[in-house]
């Protein structure tokens, strides 16, 4: 029988971008303790696939290689910090990518490009799903904080992890590469 995988498409930062936000990530704990995903990678989460058949995605990935390599690579802008609530009782934290309408239209290609059905918010978790009280000591402190820096994002990488797996980690199952050429 075979198992069933979960795949996260995603945009991979600069390695300059992956520190900040690491950093970011680790200061977050001294103020309100360890949580969940403080030790992930910095990257912008673009569509999240689960309990899907590996033949699926291979089929849906080949189709994808002429549309991603057609699209150009994009450079995105860091401009602070902002949050999402989660129904009152939970909040995200993030890095939030300007929007501009070269950065929209590129999302929205991407967006096509994918069939996905969900609303992109092209950012950067700091803190995910975090309770109210641990948000508001955090929040106070990175309010504050100017942070502004730019990436180019040059591939759409896929990671997969085993959906029924206790711990199971995600690694890399495929990288797209923006070459701004039209693939026939």
């Amino acid at each position: 029988m075979e198992s069933y995988y979960d795949y996260l498409f995603l945009l991979q930062t600069s390695e300059e971008v992956k520190k900040q936000i690491g950093h970011c990530k680790f200061k977050a704990s001294d103020y309100i303790g360890p949580y969940p995903g403080m030790k992930s990678t910095a990257h912008v989460s673009i569509e999240n696939l689960v309990r899907q058949k590996p033949y699926v995605v291979k089929s849906m990935v080949d189709m994808l290689r002429n549309k991603i390599t057609s699209m150009p690579p994009i450079t995105l802008q860091i401009d602070g910090f902002h949050f999402f609530t989660h129904n009152e009782s939970y909040m995200t934290i993030y890095a939030a990518i300007k929007p501009s309408y070269k950065t929209d239209n590129w999302f929205s290609l991407l967006k096509k490009q994918l069939n996905a059905k969900k609303h992109i918010t092209p950012h950067i978790t700091v803190t995910k799903h975090i309770p109210v009280d641990a948000f508001y000591k955090l929040w106070s402190e990175l309010r504050l904080v100017s942070y502004k820096e730019t990436f180019t994002a040059h591939k759409l990488t896929i990671l997969q992890r085993e959906t029924f797996k206790p711990n199971a980690k995600y690694s890399i199952y495929d990288e797209l590469h923006f070459k701004n050429e039209l693939g026939y």
